[in-house]
Order: C-alpha cells, then structure tokens, then sequence
C-alpha cells in the first residue's frame, strides 16, 4: 500500500470511525488483524444506503504489500487468539477512539482510545498534539533510544503514578503490525508536515530520493514515465490531496497467472497509472475511498489467506505429490536399465548362432560377429564376454540376463500403475483442498468449469448422500439438504462466511453458497438461483415467485426442543423475492465422468 493511498484512506477514514467503539481484536489469518468497530450513527454509510453500524478495520502488515481497509462484511476468526491479540484485547476493548493521527513517510496509523471518562476528559482539555522539531527525533519509534520506556508504560505500572497523565494510542504500523502505547499526554504524535520538491529541484530530489519521503517507490516508478506537465500536475495533486482513487483490474479474458507469480490480481493508487505500467488494465477512478480500497483488499488480502490457508491445508498432499513424482522417475530410469538387460537375449542370439566355430572351453574377451552366417562384407557386431566363462556359459548367462530383465518390466508395470492410481487421487485431493480456498470469484473472466467448482466445493470432505451438490452459471458452488437431516449435513460443510438461504414463512430445504472468504461478492444471478433452488423444494414449490431469506452461516443456530433441522436466524442479510425454476434442478448439476448430469446431483 503506497503511502500517498495509505494517506488518502486515512483521511476518508478518519471521520467515519471517529466516535466509534473498539469490540473485539481478531486474528482470522496468520499477520492479518481485525478490529471490530461498533460506528456511532452518522447516517448512511459508504457504498450503501443506511448501511450497518458495525464494521472491521483489517490490517495486514508485511514488509513486502501490506494493506489497511475496512470491511462491512465481518471476517470470523477461525483459530486462537496469539499472545500480541490477547494484549490488544486486554488495553482496546470497550474503548471509544478519540482522534487519529496519520504518519505518512512511515505509514503509522495512531488512534487515541479511551472510556467515555477519557472522551470527556479529552473535550474539557482539547489535548494539543505534540510535533518534533525540526531533526528532532519523535522518540516513538522502535530505533529511537530516547525514554523506550514511555510508550511500553502500562497504567498498571507503580511509575505511572508519578508521571504526567498516559493517554492510550493504538497503533498500526503498515510494516511491523498493531500494538498499544501510552504516552505522556504532552508527547502525543502529530501529523507529518512534508516538503515538496520544487518544479527546478524534481530531478535532483529523484537523484537523491532517500532526502525526500514524499517521492515514494510507486511514485519513482511514475514519474519518468510522465512528460514534465503531468509530472508537475500530478505532484501539485498529490500535494493539496483530495481527488479520486484508481483501481485496476485485468482484462477480460485474460489467463490467471500460476500460483506463486509475483503479478498482483488488481492494483489500487492514488494517481491514474501510466499505459507502461496499466498494461491495457480496466481502470475505475472514483470518490469512494472506502469502497474501492476495500475492493482491492478482498483481492490482495482476503482472496490471498484464503490461498495461503488452501495451500497450508494442500502441503501434506503436495509432499506426498512430489513424492510419487520422484518415484516415477525412478521408475523411468529402472525401465532403461531393464531395456537393456532385455537387450542381452539379441547376444546370446547371435552367439547361438555361431557356437559351432569354437571348443566347448574357448574362452575370449569378446567376439566380432556378423549379424547372420554370410560373406564377409555384412556389418559385424561386437559381443562383450566374461573371461572366467566359455562362450556357451556366456550364452546361457545373457538368456538368464534377458528374462531377469522381462520379469522386471512385468513387476514394473504393476508398481506404476499403483503409483499412478495414487497419484491421481493425491492430485484430485490437493485440487480439492485448493479449489476449496480459492474459489471463483465473481465477474472473473471465462465460463466456469462445473466439475472443477463442484471438486474444490467440498474443500476435502465427502459429500453426503442426503445433500445435493450444484454450480451456479457465475461458477459458485451451491449445497443443498434432501431432507431434514440433509440440511443440518449441508450447514456443518459450510464455513461462517458462507451464505445460508431459506423460503420465508414454511418448511423447506437449506441451501448454502459456498463463498472463498467473508468479503467475496455473490453476484444477483447466483443468489436468485439457489433461492430458486431453495424453492423448488419447500412449501413454495408449485409457486411462480417465492421470498427467500438470506444469511451468514455465522448467525444461523439450531433449536434446543426443536424438530431436526429448525434453526433461528440471529441476524438476516436481506429477502429478496425470486422465480422458481424447476429446469434449475438439473441444469445446474455438475457433469458426471460421462459427460451428462444426473438427477442425484453425485457423480
């Protein structure tokens, strides 16, 4: 994340978590954190109207691409809080955050956190923000020698008492992660005041651009790619800040790139890219800061743990792989060692054949002979021998050599058709596993394979006979229960993430939409789909229209008493009225081996 971006976000985002309550700290991928922050009413919220009040800032930092955005759509944790989160948890949760300060050239993110006494206290005195002088060091930073003990200060400590009041900040440094500081309130960090370079100075500040802060990497790569106009327009732009955000996502149609490239799914800045470095990239430029940086982190974070996870899941299975694969080429090398054991039989032919010109006790280093008795013009061939043997006991040891050699092409064949059988299962398992992660995402280019969605569907788990397996045309996997006991089997394959659909006002059958992660988008077709799919087997069946209601798997709970299956939805995502297409039921199937789809929805 540039810092000319991480600055612009800061700035839309500041206004919009102000006021707003610290939750909860999660950990839902390994170097990805969560904070849920509870947002006081301010009217509608970016990207949609009247939108929920609850949301998460997510960071993910890295020195290599790390990223901060906020997400409306709330990621679960899925493993045990670390040691680091259960720290945060202990100083931030319950907290208001009372002002945010933005590091540019470091790219820290300060938040004043405190109870509603601290909120109070903080109005009465407006608290002045503390700057550095000019070359003075902030003494915050980890390699700054000055008071190391200020900002590691707890209230709990006996000093506390005998200092200047702490205030408590959070901070969230894009390359070393999230921590809790309490600093003297006289000490608190400020906003950077940066020098711009002059339209005279740009090429000398390009030279020395360590001197410069505001000249960052992406900038650098920028800036000779435009004329010297666009370059002074850009940094006046970049300089007065405002303005709209870029985001660029590949063509349609174009092939993604094999796991482990380096090539980003989308890229997100805070100017319009060069042609050189958008490379024919669909481009969309707009105000909404929030949203469209949220986009790319769905893209470059949420869809990037799930891969990680998927792989993490598959390495057992990619070991094994490797495994057979070097066991196979073995096999290869065995097999042209064996080839020429087998070659041996075409001597003892040939020396068959001439026997009869030497004494049953000749014995010689080696023969020339000629293919077949003849002139003395046919090419002869060279026949090595064992000089502790006559030329019969030679013969007879190469037709020994020769069926040695055939027997072990027979026991060869057989060892690789076993290591072929398994690996192919082992190939069909780790494609699972990472399919299972990965996902099709929605507007993706190309049509989606319905065998290949419905293998990583199940992420490694066996599909049980009373659920029902189908593929939506934007390539989203869909489960649905067969009865009772079918939809309670179809939930408990699904993650927390996954959505949960159900007719409105009768039984029916549960329908999940498998989903790679919280902030994947469900396009309208899918959604009106397995609704459709979820009608087809309820009480609306024989209905034109019929109201579905949706919901993360999350806030589904089963009923204490209830009959099997009956469950309470805790909070609804929306309703949405849909056809009810019977023609779903089988269109949608995945394909057998045989190429044609059955009515079981198994293959």
């Amino acid at each position: 994340m540039d810092a000319h971006l991480f600055s612009r976000f800061c700035e839309e985002l500041a206004p919009r978590i102000i006021g707003g309550w610290l939750e909860k700290v999660q950990e839902p991928a390994p170097g990805l954190l969560a904070f849920n922050i509870n947002l006081a009413a301010r009217g509608q919220s970016y990207g949609q109207a009247g939108g929920s009040r609850k949301c998460q800032l997510c960071l993910r930092a890295a020195r290599k691409e790390p990223f901060l955005f906020l997400s409306r759509s709330r990621l679960a944790a899925g493993r045990a809080p670390s040691a680091p989160v259960m720290r945060l948890r202990k100083y931030l949760a319950g907290h208001r955050i009372l002002a945010t300060v933005c590091c540019f050239s470091r790219r820290r993110l300060w938040l004043l956190v405190g109870g509603e006494a601290a909120a109070e206290e903080a109005l009465r005195r407006q608290m002045v923000l503390w700057s550095p002088a000019e070359g003075e060091d902030d003494g915050l930073s980890p390699e700054s020698g000055a008071q190391p003990d200020m900002a590691d200060m707890t209230p709990e400590s006996g000093e506390a008492a005998e200092r200047e009041p702490l205030a408590t900040w959070l901070l969230l440094d894009l390359r070393e992660g999230a921590s809790v500081r309490f600093l003297p309130v006289s000490r608190s960090p400020q906003e950077e005041s940066l020098r711009w370079p002059e339209p005279g100075e740009l090429e000398e500040a390009l030279a020395h651009w360590r001197d410069w802060p505001v000249l960052t990497p992406a900038l650098r790569r920028a800036l000779p790619l435009y004329d010297e106009l666009d370059r002074q327009a850009l940094l006046e732009d970049l300089r007065l800040g405002g303005g709209d955000v870029f985001y660029y996502t590949p063509p349609d149609g174009e092939v993604e790139e094999k796991a482990g490239s380096e090539r980003p799914s989308c890229r997100i800045a805070a100017w319009p890219l060069p042609d050189a470095l958008a490379q024919g990239w669909h481009e969309e430029q707009g105000e909404d800061i929030l949203g469209l940086v949220e986009k790319a982190g769905q893209k470059l974070v949420l869809e990037k743990a799930a891969r990680d996870a998927a792989g993490a899941a598959a390495l057992p299975l990619s070991r094994r792989l490797r495994k057979l694969e070097q066991l196979l080429a073995k096999l290869d090398e065995e097999e042209q060692r064996l080839l020429g054991m087998c070659a041996a039989r075409e001597d003892g032919l040939l020396l068959q054949a001439w026997l009869w010109r030497w004494p049953a006790d000749f014995r010689a280093p080696e023969l020339v002979l000629p293919p077949e008795e003849g002139d003395g013009d046919t090419p002869r061939k060279t026949v090595k021998l064992d000089m502790r043997r006559s030329v019969r006991d030679n013969m007879e040891r190469l037709f020994h050599t020769a069926r040695r050699g055939q027997r072990g092409l027979e026991h060869l064949a057989e060892r690789r058709a076993v290591l072929r059988a398994e690996l192919a299962t082992v190939q069909a398992a780790r494609q699972e596993a990472l399919l299972g992660g990965i996902g099709h995402a929605a507007g993706e280019a190309g049509k989606p394979d319905r065998n290949t969605v419905a293998l990583g569907a199940l992420r490694g788990a066996a599909l049980p006979r009373n659920v029902q397996l189908f593929v939506s045309d934007d390539g989203f996997a869909l489960l649905r229960g067969r009865d009772a006991k079918g939809n309670i089997a179809a939930r408990k394959l699904a993650a927390a993430h996954d959505i949960w659909l159900h007719t409105d006002g009768g039984p029916g059958s549960h329908v999940i939409i498998r989903r790679a992660h919280a902030g994947q988008e469900v396009p309208e077709r899918t959604l009106d789909q397995a609704g459709a799919l979820a009608a087809c087997k309820s009480w609306q069946k024989d209905a034109a229209r019929a109201r579905i209601l949706y919901a993360e798997v999350r806030h589904i709970r089963s009923m204490r008493g209830a009959g099997t299956g009956t469950v309470r939805m805790d909070k609804i995502l929306y309703s949405r009225e849909v056809p009810v297409d019977a023609s779903l039921e089988t269109r949608l199937l995945p394909e057998s081996p045989a190429g044609k789809t059955d009515g079981t929805g198994r293959d």
